[in-house]
Parts: structure tokens; C-alpha cells; sequence
């Protein structure tokens, strides 16, 4: 079954709606954010839309991402195997070769696939290496991030993650089923999403 998920974007102006659900096939989740720049001296607007696809394992096959204002309409196509071999518009990305996560610059839904994808123990860390989606350029890059599961809280049915890239680190607080509650500075949950399940057991 479907489910609503929210997002208010703390560092820029900004807010996320996405439909998510999972089931024996895979994840699927249908993102639409409209943000403002981040540089607060501009004025520029885009909605960036996206669509993308995992199999049961929480491997990404596909995402399709469109950003759109009054002077620009740009498309990327991404295609992985699960294996670690990538297309971006029909065509082979050496470059990215290894990676089998994807993290899209503007949303912290992405955040949700290495930690359902990956076996966890408390204080362990696990380095990855994902493709990166830069917003607005839409351009594409590996990079190496690592996910340490800090801390799980049975009693509300949380758990909280470091994640680290380059110089940059947050401890994100996410739900049952993996999606991010809290991004320190960055995004805050809107509503109560999937915390039924519904989106995110197969």
C-alpha cells in the first residue's frame, strides 16, 4: 500500500512530498521538491521530480530525475544493474562502476536505501561507495560515504545513524522502517509517513 512521506528542508527553503510503497518486486518512491537556491542573494525557484526504482534487496534499478523552473527544463536517466554497473541516458558510466547506492543531492529519501540494504551492528561502520546527484547542475559522481548505526530505540521503533562524507557528518534519527525523522540542520519530517510499515515491508 502506498504511503505519504514529508520533508521541510531546514538549511534552504524548500519542502518534499513523496509517495513511497514496497512490496515482493522492490521500492519504488515518486519525490517531488520545490526549492529555492541555496544561495540566499538568489531568487531562483525549481521543482525537481524524480522516480526511482530498487529491487528486493534494496539495490537501485532506476531513477529518472527532471528539474524544472520558468528558464530551464533538464532530464536525467540513471539504469544500474545491482551489481555496481551504471547507464546515465542509455550510455555506460565506467566511472561509477562499484557503486550500488545513489544519493540525490536535494532529498533525504536516498539516505533510507543503505540503511535497509545493509546488515547492521551497533558502533560497526560500513563505508559505501554510492553515485552522487549533484542538484541543480544534475551531474553525477562516486563517492565515498560511511553509515554507522549509533544506537537503536525499541521502544519507539527508532534508530540513530552517522553518516559521514568527506568533511561532512550528521547524526540522522530514522524510523521502523528506515526513513530519516530527523537531519540535524538539514531536513525535518512533516506528518507521521510510513510508520505503519505499509511503504517499506515486503
Amino acid at each position: 500500500m502506498p504511503t505519504d512521506l514529508g520533508w521541510t528542508a531546514l538549511e534552504w527553503t524548500g519542502m518534499e512530498h513523496v509517495i513511497a510503497s514496497c512490496d515482493t518486486t522492490g521500492f519504488r518512491a515518486d519525490g517531488q521538491v520545490i526549492m529555492a537556491h541555496k544561495d540566499v542573494a538568489r531568487k531562483d525557484l525549481a521543482r525537481i521530480s524524480y522516480q526511482l526504482e530498487c529491487d528486493p534487496g534494496w539495490r537501485l534499478t532506476r531513477l529518472a530525475i527532471r528539474i524544472t523552473s520558468a528558464g530551464s527544463d533538464r532530464a536525467l536517466a540513471l539504469s544500474a544493474d545491482g551489481k555496481g554497473h551504471w547507464q546515465a541516458d542509455g550510455q555506460p558510466v565506467p566511472a561509477l562502476d562499484g557503486c550500488l547506492d545513489v544519493d540525490i543531492e536535494c532529498t533525504p529519501l536516498t539516505n533510507t536505501l543503505p540503511v535497509r540494504r545493509l546488515e547492521w551492528l551497533p558502533g560497526t561502520p560500513q563505508d559505501l561507495d554510492v553515485v552522487y546527484v549533484s542538484i541543480p547542475e544534475l551531474t553525477v559522481r562516486p563517492a565515498r560515504q560511511r553509515y554507522t548505526l549509533l544506537e537503536r530505540d525499541p521502544e519507539r521503533d527508532e534508530a540513530l545513524y552517522r553518516y559521514e562524507s568527506g568533511s561532512f557528518r550528521a547524526d540522522l534519527r530514522v524510523d521502523g522502517d528506515g526513513f530519516v525523522i530527523d537531519y540535524p540542520g538539514c531536513w525535518s519530517r512533516v506528518g507521521d509517513g510510513a510508520r505503519d510499515g505499509s511503504a517499506a515491508s515486503a
